[in-house]
């Protein structure tokens, strides 16, 4: 049995999908790009020192830290990119390279200051394996092909490969006593809140609740290969991690809304059985709602 586990796998990941699958997670990790694009002031960049990008993974070749009009130059096209990719068919794989390799230098760079910063860090790579996918044409949107099933497949094992190497780098520092020590009622105390500090520091007064919060966390991320890896309880994973990334951000003020975003924009689609695409299940859920009233009355 598992000898026969890689080819089992493989065959599971390169089974054919529905075209529009491909297109519903491919276009709302595209959106996440474009909002993370939009809404960080990636400008700060140029108002950093040269000596903070040495070393810098993908960047490391810089030498100079870029200007403003260079970074702005490098967010506006991104952004042109993914809207290409959303109203160009015919241009859409390029759109979204060029807006990915954008993202990617941009979130390079800010990450440069210090400890290296993972908010986008997740997005960047779940959108890795999309950058292979062929974009359906339209009239194709309905046929199922193995080039339309693996990519939003890949995606859906970078999502939970990354969770769990989160969560196994915990214990593989920290061991058990991340969890089973003071460890986040430290945190906390050392976190200023901005949004929940008395709930900060009625937790952080309280160890056996910060452990369970630790302990919590630890155990989605671990998990996250389980949750992922059967359709009806991939919507629960995209729930739970909203759920861990809220508390994250009330109790020490760290945005990590685009791992929650990316998150929902893989699992939930692949939530849903084949032969019921996301817009299906708007319309039909915006049809029960408008039919309410008149139910009613």
């Amino acid at each position: 049995m598992i000898r026969g586990l890689p080819r089992r796998l493989d065959a599971r990941l390169t089974a054919p999908g529905p075209a529009y699958r491909l297109l519903e997670v491919q276009t709302l990790v595209a959106l996440v790009i474009a909002l993370r694009l939009l809404v960080r002031p990636w400008v700060d960049i140029a108002d950093r020192p040269p000596v903070l990008i040495s070393g810098l993974g993908v960047m490391s070749w810089l030498r100079t830290t870029p200007s403003a009009g260079v970074v702005v130059a490098i967010q506006v096209l991104g952004l042109v990119g993914i809207v290409t990719y959303l109203v160009r068919r015919r241009w859409a794989h390029a759109g979204y390279v060029v807006g990915w390799l954008c993202y990617l230098v941009l979130a390079a760079l800010w990450g440069s200051s210090g400890k290296v910063m993972h908010n986008d860090v997740l997005t960047v790579w779940v959108a890795l394996p999309l950058l292979f996918a062929s974009v359906p044409a339209r009239d194709d949107e309905r046929t199922r092909a193995v080039r339309w099933g693996w990519p939003p497949r890949a995606s859906l094992a970078v999502l939970a490969t990354v969770y769990f190497l989160t969560g196994f780098q915990k214990l593989r520092h920290s061991g058990p006593r991340w969890v089973f020590s003071d460890n986040m009622a430290n945190v906390l105390r050392q976190g200023a809140s901005p949004y929940a500090q008395g709930l900060s520091d009625f937790v952080s007064s309280h160890v056996w609740l910060a452990q369970c919060l630790a302990g919590g966390a630890l155990a989605l991320e671990l998990t996250a290969i389980v949750w992922l890896s059967f359709r009806r309880t991939r919507w629960l994973f995209a729930v739970a991690v909203f759920v861990m990334h809220t508390s994250i951000w009330l109790f020490l003020g760290l945005d990590y809304s685009a791992w929650v975003l990316t998150a929902a924009a893989v699992a939930v689609p692949m939530s849903l059985p084949d032969g019921t695409s996301l817009l299906d299940l708007v319309r039909r859920v915006a049809g029960r709602r408008s039919a309410a009233p008149a139910t009613a009355s």
